[in-house]
Order: structure tokens, then sequence, then C-alpha cells
């Protein structure tokens, strides 16, 4: 097997003297789909924002060693240069990933030029991809916070969409749209892994879309491990209680 692309090894994250993470080891190789699961306060998005090297203020990894492509991240300048080629993050709050006096589209073209786009590729890329997402094309002349909750995670699923990344950090990103949409947006996803090989980590509380996506399922409760593994053996055979409980709450 391949140099992992992305290796967490005895991860421990603490706000002051408080953990919020403890020992958190894990492997992703290139497209795979990692979703990590558990319940409000677990510390999934902890983790999600260490491996996008964004730790909330006042928080800290005060153990272990984060590796990309075996090179060791360990100073912000190691994550900055990954961005947006290399990790892109999609965010719980999309609204926080755009500036609100640009419309939409223009931002997005600001990143695909950034990326060496030409304007007439752009075009015809975000047009494709919008209709993935059932984002009609007027949408993204707006304005991000003239859009309802739903249309902006959507739009801000465009950016790795449209410059596809070697990884896809997505926390949460599906919380504010419906079943229907939530597939689409799934799908898109999984379009990016099989036609780019974007790996993608995952935070989501809905072990139906972890089901549905996942090749391999963390499940966190305070900040622990409780199960990580192949998705079909964890969902199947579930070997915690807390696992357990949170399966019994699904309809899978």
């Amino acid at each position: 097997m391949s140099e992992p692309l992305l290796t967490f090894q005895h991860i421990t994250i603490c706000a002051g003297n408080n953990p919020l993470a403890t020992d958190i080891s894990f492997t992703l190789q290139e497209g795979e789909i990692l979703v990590i699961a558990g319940e409000s306060g677990s510390g999934k998005s902890t983790l999600l924002r260490a491996a996008a090297g964004l730790p909330a203020p006042g928080t800290g990894i005060t153990g272990g060693i984060i590796t990309w492509d075996g090179h060791r991240l360990h100073h912000q300048s190691s994550w900055k240069a990954l961005r947006p080629t290399g990790i892109s993050v999609v965010f719980q709050d999309a609204l926080t990933s755009f500036c609100p006096v640009c419309t939409v589209y223009q931002q997005l073209w600001d990143a695909a030029r950034t990326a060496g786009l030409c304007h007439q590729e752009f075009d015809r890329i975000l047009s494709g991809r919008a209709a993935l997402l059932s984002l009609p094309p007027d949408s993204l002349s707006s304005y991000p916070q003239e859009l309802s909750g739903g249309m902006i995670q959507r739009a801000e699923l465009l950016f790795p969409l449209i410059i596809p990344p070697r990884l896809v950090l997505a926390d949460e990103p599906t919380s504010a749209v419906d079943s229907i949409t939530q597939k689409k947006m799934a799908d898109a996803l999984l379009r990016l892994r099989r036609h780019h090989r974007t790996a993608i980590i995952l935070v989501t509380h809905d072990l139906r879309l972890a089901a549905y996506l996942a090749d391999t399922l963390l499940v966190l409760k305070k900040g622990r491990i409780q199960e990580y593994g192949p998705a079909p053996a964890v969902l199947k055979h579930p070997g915690s209680a807390y696992t357990r409980e949170l399966l019994s709450h699904s309809r899978l």
C-alpha cells in the first residue's frame, strides 16, 4: 500500500487544561472517504479543524504528530502551502467561507483564476457543477447573505468541485438541506473521489449519510475513539455500546 495521504498519530487536543480529543490515531489513503461520527460535543469538528490546520481559538495540539504524504505538519505555514489544491475545507457555517461584499460568482471566479483556469473554462465547469447541486445559475450572482442556508452550503461545495483538491474536509456540509438535496451533495462528493481520487473526511451525526458515503468510519464519544474500521463492518457489527446506541436512533 502507498504512503498514507494523511496520518494522525496519538493526537491530543486541549483547550487550556481541558482535553477535547485524546490519543486519536487514524490514516487516510488517497481516494478514501473517512466519516467521523458522534453526537454533538464529541470532538468531531475539533479533529476536522486540526486536520485543516485551523484550530479553534484557545485550543491546540498538545501531543502527537500529523503527517501529510509522510511529511510532518507542525507550523501554520505547512498547512497554508496545501491550500487550495492540497486541502479544501467546507465549513458547517458556509457563510464564513464567503466575503459579504462580493457575489458568490466573483468569489468562485477569483479562486478559479488563482488556480489557473481561464474564464471560458471556469464558466463551463461552473455551469455543470451548479447543475449537479440543483443551484439555479442566477443564484450565483447573489451576495452570500442573500442565499438560504441550504443554497449557501451548496455554493460552498462548488469550490472543491471546480478546483479538485487532494483532500476535502467537510464539517456537516448537508445540515441545512433536505434529504433529496443531501443525496445530490453526497453524490457530488463521490464524483470528486471517482474522477479525481480526492480523499474526503466528513463530519456528521447522521449515520445514514455515513453508511452512504464512508469507506471507513470513526466514531467519537467525548473526544475518544469508540470505533474505527471499515464502515460496513462497524455498522453491521458495532463493538461499543455507544455505537449501538447511535445506530438505534438511525434508520439505516
